[in-house]
């Protein structure tokens, strides 16, 4: 029995030591703040999508009306000096129309080709003289342009960089007020947005713009990133 109780005794001392330790862990005060990172700045790309509409009651010359528009659009943007593997054409469609003969059956009455002409631009002063030039060389319609950033991590990096900055403050601001100090972290999650991508989607342009006296006035404006963290912080007790 003496002996059972000499294994015993030093098992409930360990027990009762790793028990003390377990709640002095649980004590060690924490605290939990959000922070937030938001960077500005200009875009340096763009992208504009370029429509291409042709019809004719001959499907053949309805497609050849169609290739030559883009042809014409595509040499056009390079003549301005865009590299041609900045220039694609994409989203090609070609569907016929009907009408309703007397005995109100559908008949086809002509074909529609429909193209898109995809661009980038690095150099944001040319976006309004391919805008001009797509459409006085027989685009019907600007579908969209957008403003982006090229290196979009260091922006990433800067905002999150940023968020953490203002957690720390944020934090440390609370524990001087409570008398206390920061002296670790336990954990911190990132949330990381994207840039924004500044969009122009209500650019309809019809073709007889290009024929004014002036040149489509295009402004890229400001773009934004943002980051969140949350971090918990240890206290000093």
């Amino acid at each position: 029995m003496k002996n059972i109780l000499m294994l015993i005794i030093p098992f409930l001392m360990i027990t009762l030591m790793t028990t003390k330790a377990f709640a002095a862990e649980e004590r060690v005060p924490l605290l939990s703040v959000n922070g937030q990172g938001i960077v500005e700045a200009a875009p340096d790309r763009a992208t504009i999508s370029i429509g291409v509409q042709t019809q004719d009651r001959d499907a053949s010359r309805a497609q050849a009306l169609n290739a030559k528009a883009a042809q014409d659009i595509i040499n056009s943007i390079v003549s301005l000096g865009v590299e041609r593997k900045y220039i694609r054409t994409s989203d090609y469609n070609f569907r016929p129309t009907y009408r309703q003969d007397e005995n109100r059956r559908n008949e086809i009455n002509g074909y529609i080709v429909n193209n898109t002409v995809y661009i980038v631009l690095d150099d944001l002063s040319l976006v309004g003289k391919v805008i001009d030039a797509s459409l006085s060389h027989g685009a019907n319609n600007i579908n969209s342009l957008d403003f982006g950033i090229k290196n979009r991590k260091k922006l990433q990096d800067e905002a999150l960089v940023m968020a953490i900055r203002d957690a720390k403050q944020r934090a440390e601001l609370v524990a001087r007020e409570l008398g206390k100090s920061i002296v670790g972290v336990q954990n911190i999650s990132i949330d990381t947005g994207g840039v924004d991508v500044m969009r122009s989607n209500s650019m309809m342009m019809k073709a007889e713009m290009a024929m004014a006296d002036y040149a489509t006035p295009i402004e890229g404006g400001t773009l934004t990133c943002s980051a969140s963290v949350r971090i918990i912080f240890i206290l000093s007790n």
